[in-house]
């Protein structure tokens, strides 16, 4: 059997004034995010210790400042930051003062972090942080988003890191029965505030962080690249959009569903969660669907036709009540196989809805297949490989405009495997390389994962902490 490898075109984003670039960092830089408001302000709360805070507020003034990039020839991988002058990429000014502060004691961490079981101590720290932000949220001074900077003995305490890609907030150990991250924004979810988590990594270039494992430290990006990533992240919290995916003269109207599973507390339960991208600025919504099951197996977790109708149904119901109409086009895609039953559910409901168009996708990680590109090289990203009806698509890999494979490890590829579908895998791959760059809490865009996957999995790993009948926010801000 003959292949034939293509390299997609690496996709570019929409800014603001209509201006187009593949870099999330140049195209702020020259033409400012989507609909800027001149004189907007973006409103921080802080929540730490005295030092964690004054940390933080010192980091927000050298941010102002500009900060010079990683020495280094790869110039487009770590280019400055501007600074918040003429030059500011938000077009806004992020702000935080001290009616929007919480001052925790240094008594409060230093019982927490003796607490002998580091699950208590999760407890207690999520608790805490909780406590504070809804006494600051009571103020006068409302932020628009709230910033949580843990103190080092604290991290050492509530976090096991076994994850080493920080840019993924994975930094927990497996087999924990907690996760801080997960628990606090659980509980965060009732505040009406996003939030987000920083360590003294992100302030004090000369902050160490051990890790439980191995004795080693963690490495930490460069102070030009931190300043991106957060103020990007904490722009798209405060309810703005820094870019898009252009929308094409006469494109369909297409909502993208990413489905995937997680296990309640206990793990007796698998239920699902999923996230729906409204439309290409990344507006969406988050879902919990009904309790899954798993093939003989135990590997393919799928559900009932009812559960597959009543997903797909209430998914469009939210997009018309966003749009006024329903999509043209949807596309599901899972981080599993289709079973039968489950799709006739999902497609009936399309019928019911007069949805014309319909691709249901197993986007599946960690297949056998693999390319070797001549040399030492990991493939290009974008290439993409046809075998039989699924498509082979390297989302992470050499990146020419880089000048060098950004990553650590060697890039697996995704197989993307139709179950159902009206549009050439061709077209569909492309489509999902484009959506690995609407990940907001980095400006680097070789992301791996299409954000509907991407975010369906954040949302489980929070909605294992909320039960039936809690209060759960819809917005996908709250849950990044």
């Amino acid at each position: 059997m003959n292949f034939q490898a293509q390299i997609l075109a690496e996709p570019v984003l929409e800014f603001g004034g209509r201006g187009a670039h593949i870099d999330p960092r140049v195209g702020l830089m020259e033409f400012g995010p989507l609909q800027p408001v001149p004189g907007d302000r973006i409103k921080i709360g802080v929540i730490g210790t005295g030092a964690t805070v004054d940390g933080f507020e010192k980091f927000l003034e050298r941010c102002k400042a500009g900060i010079p990039g990683k020495p280094s020839p790869l110039i487009n991988l770590h280019p400055g930051f501007p600074g918040m002058g003429n030059t500011n990429p938000f077009r806004c000014v992020f702000e935080t003062v001290g009616s929007m502060q919480r001052r925790i004691p240094q008594s409060d961490i230093r019982k927490i972090a003796a607490l002998p079981k580091q699950s208590d101590a999760i407890k207690a720290a999520a608790e805490l942080f909780g406590d504070q932000a809804r006494a600051l949220l009571e103020g006068s001074s409302r932020p628009d988003v709230v910033v949580a900077a843990l103190p080092v003995e604290l991290i050492q305490k509530i976090v096991n890191a076994r994850a080493v890609d920080e840019s993924e907030e994975d930094d927990v150990d497996a087999d924990a029965p907690l996760d801080f991250r997960d628990l606090f924004k659980s509980q965060a979810l009732l505040l009406n505030v996003p939030t987000q988590i920083v360590w003294p990594t992100l302030w004090d270039d000369d902050a160490k962080v051990p890790r439980k494992i191995r004795n080693t430290m963690r490495t930490v990006q460069d102070p030009a690249t931190r300043a991106w990533n957060l103020l990007n992240a904490l722009f798209y919290k405060a309810g703005k959009a820094p870019w898009r995916l252009p929308r094409k003269e006469g494109e369909l109207a297409v909502s993208f569903l990413g489905i995937g599973f997680y296990r309640d507390l206990d793990g007796q339960r698998l239920l699902t969660s999923t996230a729906q991208m409204f439309d290409e600025r990344g507006r969406g919504l988050i879902l919990r669907g009904a309790k899954a099951r798993t093939d003989r197996g135990d590997r393919h977790p799928y559900l009932e036709r009812a559960d597959a109708y009543d997903l797909v149904t209430r998914s469009v119901k939210a997009f018309r009540a966003e749009h006024l109409h329903p999509p043209a086009r949807l596309v599901i895609m899972k981080t599993s196989r289709f079973e039968k039953v489950e799709a006739e559910g999902m497609l009936a409901a399309a019928d019911e809805l007069e949805i014309p168009h319909r691709d249901l996708v197993w986007v599946s990680e960690g297949g056998h297949q693999t390319l070797v590109r001549e040399g030492d090289y990991p493939p290009l990203r974008g290439t993409s490989v046809q075998i039989g009806q699924d498509l082979m698509l390297f989302t992470r890999g050499s990146v020419p405009y880089y000048r060098t494979y950004p990553g650590m490890r060697v890039p697996r590829p995704l197989l993307l495997r139709p179950f159902s579908c009206d549009t050439p895998i061709g077209e569909l791959g492309a489509e999902v390389l484009a959506l690995t760059k609407m990940n907001w809490n980095t400006t680097q865009f070789d992301q791996a994962l299409p954000i509907p996957i991407r975010a369906a999995r954040q949302v489980g790993r929070i909605l294992k902490y909320v039960s039936y009948g809690q209060l759960e926010r819809s917005d996908y801000r709250y849950y990044i």
